[in-house]
């Protein structure tokens, strides 16, 4: 539900607990009515990236919100090498072990490269997806997220230095995220300090310098993702945001190897569209 005073959701509470095969678990969120939905947030982000959207969706889908491995509340397991296959595969055994079919998925970032490489898995049980923003162009360490601003170029550069890149990426804070965050939107506003603060508040959790790091440098997995685009015979809606990171040589690159002859462009909005823009993603998903 909407907070009427700020206009921001409320925190949902119902979290339940899906256990992975490396002996962690992820949360995730089940919520409203119809054929599933499985919402997949950005890198450096949590479930609750898709509050302010659900309250638009969950009438006409049951919506299953998640923590991708590792992030937000979900622990972190020091073995674990935290790359697009895994993550691939731990959104399929999700699916499978809850026995969800006609199944649409929808993510952001590379929560929007996961509903692609899922579907190239397990395509019968997938019925449409929407790729929101999809990032599979990084030719280095976070090239994406250094195009957001000069700061989140210097820090990102700062966390990729061998040896270094650990005392820097411990310095991270809700500045820190902050200042990245703010290169990732048209609208300012969109970044509240409401949200700063559920995202800065797992900082601090077991593991999370080495599933921070670690995720950057598997940045050549989801560049590679696009491999298996042309295989995908789901049907796919591409969408992104006029500002987001991505240029136009790499959206036409996307669309392309998907077999698309447009995507869809969200004016005034940038890379983290479910915050700048919950509204306009609800509509998209919800239109039949």
């Amino acid at each position: 539900m909407l907070n009427s005073l700020t206009g921001e959701a409320l925190i949902m509470s119902n979290f339940e607990k899906f256990d992975l095969r490396d002996g962690t678990h992820i949360r995730f969120t089940k919520t409203g009515k119809g054929e599933p939905l499985v919402l997949l947030h950005t890198i450096r982000n949590r479930l609750e990236y898709f509050d302010l959207v659900i309250p638009y969706l969950k009438d006409n889908y049951t919506v299953y919100a998640i923590d991708l491995p590792g992030f937000g509340d979900s622990p972190v397991n020091k073995n674990t090498n935290y790359d697009q296959s895994f993550m691939t595969d731990v959104v399929i055994d999700f699916i499978e072990q809850n026995d969800l079919s006609n199944v649409t998925l929808a993510g952001e970032s590379i929560g929007g490269v996961l509903p692609l490489t899922v579907a190239n898995k397990i395509s019968n049980r997938i019925n449409k997806i929407f790729s929101f923003n999809p990032y599979d162009y990084d030719k280095k360490f976070g090239d994406g997220v250094r195009r957001g601003n000069l700061i989140a170029r210097f820090i990102i550069w700062s966390m990729s230095l061998p040896i270094l890149g650990n005392f820097f990426s411990m310095l991270e804070s809700k500045i820190v995220l902050w200042l990245i965050f703010m290169g990732g939107v048209h609208n300012k506003s969109a970044i509240t300090n409401r949200y700063l603060s559920i995202l800065t508040s797992s900082i601090w959790k077991s593991g999370n310098l080495y599933h921070l790091r670690n995720v950057f440098l598997n940045f050549h997995s989801w560049t590679e993702a696009k491999k298996v685009y042309k295989n995908i015979k789901v049907p796919i809606k591409l969408i992104y945001g006029k500002y987001d990171w991505s240029n136009d040589i790499e959206r036409n690159e996307t669309m392309h190897l998907l077999g698309l002859n447009q995507y869809i462009t969200l004016d005034n909005v940038g890379h983290f569209s479910f915050l700048e823009a919950p509204e306009k993603i609800a509509e998209i998903i919800n239109k039949v």
